[in-house]
């Protein structure tokens, strides 16, 4: 199955409202299919531009902004202001103890220093790349399908360190340290940058492994139940105010 398949039936079995986006993470950033836009910019960003608009583009840690997101994916090293949980005090915590654990919470390539130098981010039906994760932006209903569908063969749960925190990057990161999916609940990053919606979740796989799930989305729709949208169960008579209600005098 060729990346454009995978896109085209992800969007169709989902019924998704953006595009599935592939991501390739590069040591060399010379490698990278496109050079970085000449303005600074989010992860999160690359990603919005990528499911919304259909574009494809390129990042390096000198062209960003977020520190916090480019620690996540391995671009830089994470800064010590995370790894003392000084920057979680105020907005997430209430003293560095906190904000510690807080910050051990938020799953960082970084946190063993610098990874890469680039990232390449397009939609995945057209990405010109070997994606190391896909990344779908979804709402809860449709996260059941792919919890779903990646338990199929296992029953293994998808599990992920989150504290709703730099959660597309974070979970860019897991997906490729662990090899295995993850969901995360977007950051306000994300949502004021990225035009993340109230209703999505983030969701990011392996690519390896994103025929196999769509595979065994396939399969467990066939049972009925876990489908999206979720079929209201009509086999039952309603009552209504006597107005509109057949009377024996209308037969």
């Amino acid at each position: 199955m060729n990346r454009s398949e995978m896109a085209e039936k992800l969007e169709a079995i989902l019924r998704l409202d953006t595009r599935p986006v592939a991501v390739k993470m590069y040591v060399n950033s010379q490698e990278m299919p496109k050079k970085p836009l000449n303005f600074k910019l989010n992860i999160c960003q690359l990603v919005s531009m990528a499911r919304y608009a259909g574009k494809a583009n390129a990042g390096v840690p000198e062209k960003m902004v977020c520190s916090m997101g480019a620690a996540c994916v391995g671009l830089i090293k994470t800064p010590d202001v995370f790894t003392t949980g000084k920057a979680a005090v105020g907005p997430y915590s209430r003293d560095e103890k906190a904000g510690r654990k807080f910050m051990e919470n938020t799953f960082k390539l970084g946190d063993s220093g610098k990874k890469y130098s680039g990232i390449m981010v397009a939609p995945l039906e057209s990405a010109d790349f070997e994606p190391d994760v896909v990344v779908i932006y979804a709402n809860p209903a449709q996260m059941m399908r792919l919890i779903h569908a990646n338990a199929y063969e296992t029953g293994e749960k998808i599990t992920a360190d989150t504290v709703a925190e730099a959660a597309l990057c974070s979970s860019i990161g897991f997906a490729i340290a662990k090899g295995k999916p993850t969901i995360g609940f977007p950051c306000a990053g994300d949502r004021i940058f990225g035009g993340t919606q109230n209703s999505e979740l983030v969701f990011v796989a392996p690519f390896k492994e994103v025929e196999r799930i769509i595979r065994n989305l396939e399969e467990t729709a066939k049972g009925g139940f876990s489908v999206y949208p979720v079929p209201p169960n009509m086999m039952w008579t309603p009552t209504m105010p006597p107005t509109y209600t057949i009377q024996e005098t209308d037969l």
